[in-house]
C-alpha cells in the first residue's frame, strides 16, 4: 500500500509545473505551489479522496481565517547528476502545526511535523524558523505536501534554500534585529541604573515597559521560542496576547505624572493594588480564552489603552499648552506596530513577516523616544528643584507670597478656560446632534424609495458592489433575485397610474414579508421591476423564496375602488460565488435574461440562469 500510494503521489507530478533546481541553485523567495481547503487528517486519506487543487501559483498564499485545514503540494525537479540538499522555509513563525510529507521517486514518504504549537526539541532543525529538511536524488522528482492548521489567518510565504545560502541569509539576519534588540535591552538596562541612582519610580516602570517590548520583538521573531521557552509551549502560544497588554498596560503609571486633566487624574489616583489587580484578573481572563480569542482581546484592549493615551495627550496639548510631542509621536508609532501586527493576524497582508521588521523599528523608536523624554524630564526637574533651592534661600518670604498670588491665579484662570470649554462644548455637541439628525434624514431621502418605502437603485448598486466583495473574500454563494409584475402597462391603461401605483405598493410588501434575514433585502429597480439581494443564499434557497413570493402574489387580489385585479408577477433567479469584485453588474445582468427567459415562456413563473 506504502509503495502504490508514493506511485500515484509521483504520477501526479507528472501533471504539475516542478521546480527544477540544479548545482548551481541558491534560493528562491516564491515557489510553485497548488492548495486545497480539505480536513484529511494524512496524506493517506487526502490522496483517497482525490480532491481538486487549485491552478499552481507563486504569490505568498493568504486564505485569511478558514476553519478548514490547508494542503499545500510544491513538486521540485533535480536536473543535476548529484544530490542536492535543501530547506524549505515557512517564513511564518507563528503558524500552529506544520506536517510536511516528502514522497521521492525511491518510494518513501517522509513526514516531519513543526509548528510553534510544538517543543523546540520535536522539530527536525532546532530553529526558531519552520524549516523542512529536503534531499533531492540525481535526476529524480520529489512532490512535498504541507498540512497546515492554524487558529488565526492563513498566511504562508514559502522559500526555498540552499543550507549555506540561508546560513548567509540568517548570519545578516540575526546581525542586524540583534542588534536592534541589544539597544533595546540596553535602555532597558539604562533606565534600571537610572532607578537605582535617582529612585524616581517613572525610571522603574520604563525598565519594565522597555523589557516588555524587547520580550515581544523577541518572541515575534521567533528568539524566544528558540532560547527562552522553546519547550513549553503554552507561553509560545499566548505570550503575544500577553505580552501585548502588559506593554500596554505599563504605560498608565508610567506617564500618569504626566496626565493633568483633573477627572482623569483623579480616577488614576485609586490605590495601586487595584490597578495590579484589574491587570492581574485580565491576564488570567487571557490565559483561559482560546488563542484566537485572547489574540484579538489583547488587540484591542492595547488600541483602546494607547487611543486614550494618546487622546488624552493631543488634548493636553491643545487645551493646557503642555508640550508633549515626544509621547504623542510615541503612542503613533506604537498603534502603527500594532496596526501591522493586526494586519497580519487578521489576513490584510501578507508574505514573510520576518523580512519586515516594521515592528523592531516601531518598538526600538518607541524605546528611543520614551528614554529621551525621561531624561528630559528628569534633567528638567533636576534644573527646577536647584533654581527652587536657590530662590528659596535669597527669597524666601516673597516668593511665598508671590507663588501663593501665582497659584491662585492659575486657578481662576484654569476654571475660566473649563468654563469656557464646557460652554463651547456643550454648543458645539447641540450643533453637531442638529446636523446629524438632518444628515440622516438627507440620506434616509437619498436611499429610499418614495412610493413603497424599500430602498432605491441606487442604494441597491452600493449594497451589490459590498455583498460581491463580501462574496470573494469569504467564498460564499450570493444570489440575485429580479421580479417584475406581468401586464402592468394594462393595469395602468385600464384603472389609472393611482391603481398601479397601489398595485406597486402591494407587491414590495408582499416581498418584504418573504424576508427571512436581517440581510436580505428588497429593492425597486425601476418602474414595476425589483431586485432582491440575498447574501450567503445557494441557488435552492433563492429560488425556493421567489417561488413563495410568486405564489402569494398569484393568490393575492388588488381591491381597487370599482374592481378587483388579480396581480401575477416573473421573476429570474442567478446564485454564484463573487470572482470577480470588479464586476458586480454580472449578477443583474444574469438575473435580468433569467427574468426575460421567464417572460418569455409565458409569465407568471421563476426561471434560474444557467451559464
Amino acid at each position: 500500500m506504502r509503495i502504490l500510494l508514493s506511485f500515484i503521489l509521483l504520477f501526479s507530478s507528472f501533471f504539475s509545473s516542478a521546480l527544477e533546481v540544479g548545482n548551481d541553485f541558491r534560493y528562491q523567495k516564491q515557489l510553485p505551489y497548488a492548495y486545497t481547503l480539505d480536513d484529511s487528517k494524512n496524506l493517506k486519506q487526502l490522496i483517497e479522496k482525490n480532491v481538486n487543487w487549485t491552478d499552481e501559483a507563486t504569490e505568498p498564499l493568504n486564505l485569511g481565517k478558514t476553519t478548514q485545514p490547508l494542503w499545500l503540494k510544491v513538486s521540485l525537479k533535480n536536473l543535476s547528476v548529484s544530490d542536492i540538499d535543501l530547506l524549505l522555509s515557512v517564513d511564518n513563525i507563528l503558524l500552529d502545526k506544520v506536517t510536511a510529507y516528502i514522497a521521492t521517486q525511491d518510494n518513501s514518504i517522509i513526514t516531519l511535523v513543526l509548528g510553534d504549537a510544538l517543543p523546540l526539541v520535536k522539530r527536525p532543525i532546532k530553529h526558531e524558523a519552520q524549516l523542512v529538511p529536503i534531499k533531492l536524488l540525481a535526476q529524480q522528482h520529489a512532490i512535498l505536501y504541507l498540512n497546515i492548521e492554524h487558529s488565526g489567518a492563513i498566511n504562508v510565504p514559502l522559500s526555498l534554500w540552499h543550507p549555506i545560502e540561508y546560513i548567509k541569509y540568517k548570519s545578516k539576519f540575526n546581525l542586524i534585529y540583534g542588534i536592534f534588540a541589544g539597544f533595546i535591552i540596553a535602555l532597558a538596562l539604562m533606565h534600571l541604573a537610572l532607578f537605582s541612582f535617582t529612585k524616581k519610580p517613572y525610571f522603574l516602570y520604563a525598565t519594565a515597559f522597555v523589557s516588555l517590548l524587547w520580550l515581544l520583538n523577541i518572541h515575534l521573531y521567533g528568539f524566544s521560542y528558540r532560547y527562552l521557552y522553546g519547550n513549553w509551549q503554552w507561553l509560545q502560544q499566548y505570550a503575544q496576547p500577553l505580552l501585548i497588554l502588559l506593554s500596554s498596560s505599563a504605560l498608565i503609571p508610567l506617564l500618569k505624572p504626566y496626565i493633568k486633566i483633573p477627572k482623569l487624574k483623579k480616577v488614576l489616583s485609586l490605590p495601586k493594588h487595584y490597578a495590579y489587580l484589574v491587570i492581574a484578573v485580565l491576564t488570567l481572563t487571557l490565559g483561559l480564552l482560546p488563542i484566537d480569542v485572547a489574540l484579538a482581546s489583547s488587540y484591542i484592549l492595547s488600541f483602546v489603552v494607547i487611543t486614550a493615551l494618546m487622546l488624552v495627550f493631543i488634548s493636553q496639548w491643545v487645551i493646557y499648552k503642555q508640550h508633549t510631542p515626544c509621547f504623542i509621536s510615541m503612542f503613533a508609532f506604537m498603534l502603527f506596530a500594532l496596526a501591522h501586527q493586526v494586519s497580519f493576524e487578521l489576513g490584510f497582508l501578507s508574505g514573510p513577516q520576518l523580512s519586515t521588521p516594521v515592528s523592531y523599528f516601531c518598538y526600538f523608536i518607541v524605546s528611543l523616544i520614551l528614554s529621551f523624554a525621561l531624561v528630559r524630564q528628569f534633567i528638567s526637574e533636576r534644573d527646577l528643584e536647584v533654581e527652587a533651592q536657590q530662590a528659596k534661600l535669597a527669597h524666601s518670604q516673597a516668593q511665598d507670597v508671590l507663588l501663593n498670588e501665582k497659584l491662585k491665579l492659575q486657578e481662576q484662570t484654569q476654571a475660566d478656560l473649563e468654563a469656557l470649554v464646557d460652554e463651547r462644548t456643550f454648543e458645539l455637541q447641540v450643533t453637531l446632534r442638529e446636523l446629524e439628525d438632518k444628515n440622516r434624514e438627507l440620506e434616509q431621502i437619498n436611499i429610499e424609495d418614495p412610493l413603497t418605502k424599500i430602498k432605491n437603485r441606487r442604494y441597491f448598486d452600493k449594497r451589490l458592489q459590498m455583498e460581491v466583495r463580501r462574496s470573494r473574500r469569504e467564498q460564499s454563494t450570493l444570489s440575485v433575485v429580479m421580479l417584475d409584475i406581468d401586464h402592468f402597462k394594462n393595469i395602468n391603461d385600464t384603472y389609472g397610474h393611482l391603481s398601479g401605483d397601489k398595485a406597486i405598493c402591494a407587491v414590495a410588501d408582499i416581498i418584504k414579508s418573504h424576508l427571512q434575514r436581517p440581510s436580505d433585502e428588497v429593492f425597486r429597480y425601476g418602474g414595476e421591476e425589483f431586485v432582491m439581494l440575498l447574501p450567503n443564499t445557494e441557488l435552492a434557497g433563492a429560488q425556493q423564496i421567489a417561488e413563495q413570493i410568486r405564489s402569494t402574489v398569484d393568490e393575492f387580489q388588488l381591491k381597487l375602488d370599482k374592481a378587483i385585479v388579480n396581480l401575477t408577477l416573473s421573476a429570474g433567479v442567478y446564485s454564484a460565488v463573487a470572482i470577480d469584485p470588479k464586476s458586480p453588474h454580472l449578477y443583474t445582468d444574469f438575473a435580468d435574461k433569467a427574468l426575460y427567459e421567464a417572460k418569455k415562456q409565458g409569465r407568471n413563473q421563476v426561471r434560474i440562469y444557467q451559464p
